[in-house]
């Protein structure tokens, strides 16, 4: 395929009307920006859409959701990761190095993140009982309440932005795809000290 991606054909029309394309067609240009050439040759229109798509998607979604958790008193969805893996946790406690292994962020910034959190009074950091290297992180009785009212918003934001735009079927098909892909890529899992 040698078209560019700048000038994609818009898509066939979903039952119940027609999609604009601009938007789609502007962001799967980034395909060829990133890939170069190798997009025109190997890539249908499909093939940026769908991994442009989910990228795009993905940016969206995420700036989205930290909108919403600016007023849940200035959290973003990072601190709300560490926040709500430590009140799953056994004791609301983890060990600092497993919260950044677990979120797939270097351990400088869930220091950085942690030290917001701590200065905040939401979390408290102590030393590992069992590992002298190790720093374990306790969600604090505010830091709970606190995760709970942000958890709510954000299932709030995600049921109406993303959930009520797909019917059943669009949501297996992707839960599907996801668990293929995602077992693919899978890292290491929370840990606790």
């Amino acid at each position: 395929m040698t078209a560019s991606h700048d000038t994609i054909p818009p898509p066939e029309s979903p039952p119940g009307g027609a999609v604009d394309d601009a938007p789609m067609a502007r962001i799967t240009a980034r395909a060829g920006y990133m890939m170069g050439e190798n997009v025109d040759q190997a890539w249908s229109t499909e093939h940026a859409r769908a991994w442009e798509g989910f990228l795009e998607l993905s940016r969206q979604l995420r700036r989205a959701a930290d909108d919403v958790l600016g007023p849940v008193e200035g959290l973003t969805v990072s601190t709300l990761g560490i926040m709500g893996r430590l009140a799953r946790a056994e004791s609301r406690t983890l060990r600092q190095t497993d919260i950044a292994e677990a979120m797939g962020l270097s351990f400088s910034r869930v220091s950085r993140l942690i030290d917001s959190l701590e200065a905040r009074g939401l979390v408290e950091r102590r030393p590992c009982p069992s590992d002298a290297r190790a720093v374990n992180v306790t969600l604090t009785a505010d830091g709970v309440a606190l995760t709970r009212r942000a958890q709510d918003a954000v299932f709030a934001f995600v049921e109406e932005h993303y959930f009520a735009s797909l019917d059943e079927a669009e949501i297996a098909t992707l839960s599907n795809v996801f668990t293929r892909l995602v077992g693919r890529w899978h890292g290491a899992g929370d840990g606790g000290c």
